[in-house]
């Protein structure tokens, strides 16, 4: 789990073009695949993985093949939650926010592939 949420910091920090979408988030969201946890912090306009669960905002769970398919931006969170992989415990708009976060970053990779 940890070792895919850095890879996704790494994917997302080259990535400028999907920065404008937190540029004024101030979100806590916790995943939890398993045993094994991340929690991501989205503040200032930049995304860090931090160590401790103080004050966790929302809470993604999932099996290690959903999660596996949203952290790298091959499904959308959504779609997971309707096919009953995921379980997400956030409001619409955040749950939005981090589908695009997550699938821009992705989607991004991809087209630099095909250009």
């Amino acid at each position: 789990m940890k070792e895919l949420a850095e890879k996704f910091l790494e994917k997302f920090t080259l990535q400028g073009h999907v920065l404008g979408l937190i540029k004024h988030a101030d979100i806590k969201v916790k995943f939890c695949c398993e045993k094994e946890t991340a929690i991501f912090e989205i503040k200032n306009g930049k995304i860090s993985l931090l160590n401790n669960q103080d004050q966790i905002c929302y809470e993604i769970h999932g099996n290690n093949g959903a999660m596996k398919q949203f952290l790298e931006g091959t499904e959308r969170l959504r779609i997971l939650e309707r096919k009953g992989q995921l379980i997400v415990s956030a409001p619409l708009r955040t749950t939005l926010l981090l589908e695009a976060i997550f699938f821009l970053t992705k989607a991004h990779e991809n087209l630099a592939k095909v250009i």
